[in-house]
């Protein structure tokens, strides 16, 4: 009988006789477990750098669409491919600390690069304040903006960074698809902030080149050691261009139908909006700019012009009629100059320029300026208000009653929407009975007063919601309404009587000092204007013979024309415009909103997909473990222990299970169930092995399982369970699930 030493010996030699065929690569297919741990072949350099170029290029094609001209476009996408050339480079670094260094350096490079272009040395030097005024402006800027020195250094380290991030995912991480999905965000969020206009242009350009990297990606085969010729690529491309050539024509015609893109069933730029004021007492006491004019005013902001739903509001964004100021300075060619004011800007904020009612023309230096021949404001094309801006306008003078008086003429169609209103109440009617027919000015003089010399001004004037039933209540009723109420009233009574009219509002006055106003929030003003043809829109400043008396230090507007009444007194509030809302902010919000979980969602099951996958190969070969004998046993729950501690990162796929026993501690558990495995599966008991030797294997192996999980961290735990090493470096590849999956395939052929 031979000894302990003498069997020991024996297993030994057959170990060492099972370890050959792994020195010379030729594995018997008929061995249960594979040492072997193949080489990862080279990355495709060349290739996964143009999948990411073509993706990054799509993110460019959107992001320059936020800017004025093509060459936004083209330097967003220069500063993404720079963005692809620093990933390739870091690559080759070694050393962590100065790949970082490197890659953080050339980022900030590739910003700068792009300022080259647009600037001279000295504003490269003075970078910081160009990005710091862009940042404070892009809230009010409206696309297609100025793609100033500010702006173009964002997007160069905008698009440089996500040119690396894209080709760092595809070769670092070696994911080319999730590398090749990596600027699609930007090129939602892009797609969003492009004008109309260039929406379909931008979204078809950017799904072509989308498509191309899709193409060119599929010919790249990670894990491969051989690609595909590229002969072969260019051809497949040249026969797929007739393809998307038709593709990109239907899909261009369909979105001329609105069946990709249908109406929206709600858009705010169709609807009128309720206009945004702050009272007097919340506003501090300020200069927001000076006039210098040989008139008093109106200086005019805007105007609510659309009454609905018994409120004035301010008309529809889509109704605006915005352009550039042209060269010549004109913008009204129908009339002529009759008044001139300087303006010089202080402390107001926002985008609407002061200006004069019935604009002819404005001369300024410096920003573009805007003008909305609808609303009659005076826009800047981009960026806010700044300190000191300075220009000059003129405005068509302003006629003589006796003038007003011969007006003859229809109302032109431009000017008939803002007739409309609801049926007068009785008490209206009754007054535009009693009123002159003709001309016209008398018959609003005439209605306007009567509601001026009853009317007591009380309360604040914040807008608020004037039915025509209040109208009747100001007339003949409590013969009370707020000053904002008072100038809706003598609009809507002037559109009952025939004459387009609306609310103007600003500023009027101001206090004199040497020869300009100082206008202040106090001098805030609305009232009423209206249309009369060869003059247009003119301003009529009215006030009620008596108001409430004000009590207290606050600012208030003061008239000495209107005289106190008996009534308990209330402050008095105006109407003062604010910075325009942008929707930009919100539409990133509700996007973010939207994708951001499913993101979440998406990234949850990318890394927790691992333990489902690892759950259905063990399942996979236990199940043809069970129908193919003790042997299949042991080895599956041998190889179930070794990829456990490769999970945990005890990774060594070339050692046998007696080679493994002196890596760890010395373990008995271990050690038994090394013997059994490789006496059963290549030494003296491969012809004696009974089911209590399977039963063994398995229970050792989940003992040593469960005991190898204790001993770590919770958090280590976690990462072991979703850890892809196993899945990508398993112990005994193809052991039992593709055998399982061929032996089903035979028996449904055989079926």
């Amino acid at each position: 009988m031979a000894t302990t030493e003498e069997r020991q010996t024996e297993v030994l030699e057959s170990e060492e006789e099972a370890l050959d065929p792994l020195e010379t690569g030729e594995l018997p297919a008929e061995d249960l477990l594979s040492m072997e741990e193949p080489p990862e072949p080279p990355l495709p350099f060349g290739r996964l750098a143009i999948v990411v170029a073509f993706s990054v290029m799509a993110a460019a094609v959107m992001v320059g669409g936020v800017y004025k001209g093509a060459t936004p476009r083209m330097w967003a996408a220069i500063a993404g491919l720079l963005g692809i050339g620093l990933a390739i480079l870091a690559l080759k670094i070694k050393n962590a600390i100065v790949m970082n260094l490197a890659i953080l350096g050339g980022i900030i490079v590739i910003g700068i690069l792009m300022t080259i272009p647009g600037g001279t040395f000295s504003d490269i030097l003075d970078l910081n304040a160009f990005v710091k005024d862009s940042l404070r402006d892009k809230d009010v800027v409206r696309p297609p903006a100025q793609f100033t020195l500010g702006w173009r250094a964002i997007v160069g380290w905008l698009m440089g960074g996500l040119g690396f991030t894209a080709a760092w995912v595809a070769m670092q991480i070696r994911k080319p698809a999730l590398g090749l999905m990596v600027p699609m965000p930007i090129v939602a969020i892009g797609a969003i902030s492009v004008t109309d206009e260039a929406q379909i242009p931008s979204g078809l350009a950017a799904l072509v080149l989308f498509a191309i990297g899709l193409g060119v990606l599929s010919g790249v085969q990670i894990g491969e050691a051989e690609q595909r010729d590229i002969k072969y690529e260019l051809r497949r491309a040249i026969r797929a261009i007739p393809m998307v050539a038709i593709i990109t024509v239907a899909l261009f015609f369909l979105t001329r139908f609105n069946i990709l893109f249908p109406e929206p069933l709600f858009d705010p730029t169709q609807d009128a909006q309720k206009p945004k004021t702050v009272p007097l007492t919340k506003v501090p006491d300020r200069v927001l700019f000076t006039v210098e004019s040989s008139i008093t005013g109106p200086w005019r902001m805007g105007g609510l012009d659309v009454y609905e739903d018994d409120a004035w509001l301010l008309p529809p964004f889509k109704d605006n009629r915005i352009a550039e100021v042209p060269r010549s300075g004109i913008v009204d060619q129908e009339l002529q100059a009759g008044h001139r004011a300087t303006f010089r800007m202080k402390d107001l904020t926002g985008v609407v320029l002061p200006g004069l009612p019935n604009l002819v023309g404005l001369v300024a230096t410096g920003p573009v300026l805007a003008y909305d021949s609808r609303t009659g404001n005076i826009r800047l094309g981009e960026g806010t208000i700044v300190p000191e801006l300075e220009y000059t306008v003129t405005a068509a003078r302003i006629p003589s009653v006796d003038e007003l008086k011969n007006v003859v003429g229809s109302i032109p169609k431009d000017a008939q929407p803002f007739l409309k209103m609801p049926p007068p109440p009785p008490a209206v009617q009754d007054l535009l009975a009693r009123a002159p027919a003709t001309p016209p000015w008398d018959r609003l003089d005439f209605v306007r007063n009567e509601l001026l010399q009853n009317v007591v001004a009380t309360g604040a004037g914040t807008p608020v919601a004037v039915p025509p039933a209040k109208v009747s209540d100001m007339l003949v009723g409590s013969k009370t309404g707020t000053p904002y109420e008072i100038v809706a009233g003598q609009a809507m009574l002037a559109r009952w009587a025939g004459i387009p009219a609306r609310i103007g509002y600003g500023f009027d006055g101001g206090e004199k000092v040497g020869p300009v106003f100082e206008v202040r929030p106090k001098h805030g003003a609305s009232f009423l204007e209206v249309y009369f043809p060869g003059y247009k829109w003119l301003p009529i400043i009215g006030t009620p013979l008596q108001a409430q008396s004000s009590v207290g230090s606050d600012q208030t507007q003061r008239n000495e024309n209107v005289l106190p009444s008996d009534d308990i007194a209330v402050k008095v509030v105006v109407a003062y415009q604010t910075d325009p809302r942008t929707f930009l902010i919100d539409q990133i919000q509700r996007i973010v909103a939207i994708v951001l979980p499913i993101i979440l969602l998406l990234l949850l099951l990318y890394f927790t997909y691992p333990a489902l996958r690892k759950s259905i190969v063990r399942a996979r070969r236990r199940t043809w473990a069970q129908h193919n004998g003790d042997r299949a046993r042991i080895a599956v729950a041998y190889a179930d222990w070794r990829d456990l501690a490769t999970d945990f990162g005890y990774k060594h796929q070339s050692d046998t299970p007696l080679m493994f026993l002196d890596r760890v501690v010395s373990d008995q558990e271990h050690t038994e169930l090394a013997w059994l495995a490789t006496r059963t599966l290549w030494g003296d008991l491969q012809g004696e092995i009974k089911t209590e030797d399977a039963r063994a294997a398995e229970e050792l192996s989940r003992s040593l399982r469960k005991r190898m999980s204790q001993a770590h961290t919770g958090t280590l735990r976690f990462v072991a369970a979703v850890s892809r090493l196993s899945l990508k470096f398993p112990y005994a590849p193809n052991l039992g699930e593709d055998k399982l999956r061929k032996e089903r395939g035979d028996a449904k052929k055989a079926a």
